[in-house]
């Protein structure tokens, strides 16, 4: 089973987890584990690229919901970018594309 979170990078504009893969079931308490670990670390944005990432399912989406909840709660940001066409579908499906800010580049999503 490999790997969702590929990268993690920490600047002054937040913290930058580059995701990949497939986001499902049996990788998503894991995935969300450490979202929460970075979390506790109180950035002021967590920016998560989903441009690798095929696939997400419930268990995946309801992950990134609890991690944004709790980052709004400490007027925080969680930012996705590029999610692929497949990723786009399930979060146009679900209406979370209107919750979750999404921008296309990692840059972008540094300056809001």
């Amino acid at each position: 089973m490999s790997e969702v979170i590929l990268d993690i990078s920490r600047e002054e504009a937040g913290i930058t987890v580059q995701l990949g893969g497939e986001i499902d079931l049996h990788r998503t308490p894991k995935f969300h584990q450490q979202l929460a670990e970075l979390c506790a670390e109180k950035p002021a944005r967590l920016i998560l690229d989903l441009s690798q990432v095929n696939y997400i399912d419930s268990s995946g989406v309801g992950s990134l919901v609890e991690i944004f909840r709790r980052l709004k709660k400490e007027d925080r940001k969680m930012i996705l970018v590029n999610p692929s066409d497949r990723v786009c579908g399930v979060l146009e499906i679900t209406r979370l594309d209107q919750f979750f800010t999404i921008v296309e580049t990692t840059s972008e999503a540094k300056t809001l």
